[in-house]
């Protein structure tokens, strides 16, 4: 079997997404297939992961759907942003793509009703995000501070990431009442309304390197908003780090709500870190679960298509 695939993973730190497509690529070739990145080569099956322009070479799902009608090739779609974060105009792009794909997979149930997707038998759930195997490796962790450490990391500058929850926090470890207990690390890109006084901001890391920070972590937070997933929760998760995220996270608390502690509101918020400094709060539950068997379920969705 050969997959075109519209995007093309990239080095560096990037998000969740990029995780999927590098994974993608080696366990094609791990199971005999092969992948290619060039719209006008022979293919038996389309991946669409992002439907909007590429960047670099400016194909868009159009262009994916000219060569189903032109070559009768099949597409699969990966839902994996409702692209609230960016505009109405980019979700309803991808509600009208949706319809002409032969299989969409969802990463949560939270993105399906939100784009009010009738479930039929061309749709399907791939639900929740894992992390990259190497996430569960056996934890190190070397921290200089005594500190109760809070810790939130995110490749994305957007506000919905958590702009206004940040800059409490930043104030809050700033405190008289507060100083000598906490300390807040942001790792990632920054946005440029937030303007920490109290917050050490570190990285955009590789993988090793985000390993390496999220094990001298001692209280996770996510206060992103509208998520369709959320890579940097699984994360975290996977390094047993208690976990903190909002109630309008969006595909984050269908996620979360086994493992993690919900907060709506700063007080709420302020709580739970109280909590966790008495030793009141602790892991809910054990995660599991690894994105190398998440790719497996999409390549065997597309050995399916094929044959069929």
């Amino acid at each position: 079997m050969i997959v075109f695939c519209n995007r093309m993973p990239v080095k560096g730190p990037w998000g969740g997404g990029n995780r999927t497509l590098e994974s993608l690529e080696r366990i094609l070739k791990e199971r005999g297939h092969k992948i290619t990145f060039d719209i006008n080569s022979d293919y038996d099956i389309i991946y669409c992961h992002d439907p909007k322009p590429d960047g670099n070479t400016g194909l868009r799902y159009e262009h994916l759907l000219h060569v189903k009608n032109t070559r009768n090739i099949p597409i699969i779609q990966r839902v994996g942003d409702v692209f609230y974060h960016r505009g109405e105009q980019y979700t309803q792009y991808l509600k009208e793509t949706l319809k002409y794909s032969d299989i969409v997979t969802f990463i949560s149930s939270w993105s399906a009703k939100f784009l009010d997707i009738e479930i039929n038998n061309k749709t399907t759930f791939i639900h929740d995000l894992r992390p990259p195997s190497i996430f569960y490796r056996v934890k190190k962790v070397n921290k200089q501070s005594d500190k109760i450490r809070i810790f939130t990391h995110h490749w994305s500058n957007n506000s919905l990431k958590g702009l206004e929850t940040y800059s409490f926090i930043d104030n809050i470890v700033g405190k008289k009442q507060y100083k000598d207990d906490f300390e807040f690390y942001y790792l990632g890109r920054v946005n440029k309304n937030f303007n920490p006084v109290n917050t050490t901001v570190i990285g955009p890391f590789d993988t090793e390197g985000v390993i390496d920070e999220l094990d001298k972590a001692d209280i996770y937070i996510t206060a992103s908003k509208f998520e369709t997933g959320g890579n940097h929760l699984v994360e975290a998760l996977a390094r047993d780090i208690p976990v903190l995220y909002h109630s309008d996270g969006g595909g984050i608390c269908s996620l979360c709500k086994e493992f993690g502690y919900v907060f709506h509101n700063n007080d709420e918020l302020l709580k739970l870190i109280e909590d966790f400094k008495s030793k009141k709060l602790k892991i809910k539950k054990k995660f599991s679960g690894t994105l190398e068997n998440n790719i497996n379920k999409y390549i065997d969705l597309m050995e399916a298509m094929v044959i069929k």
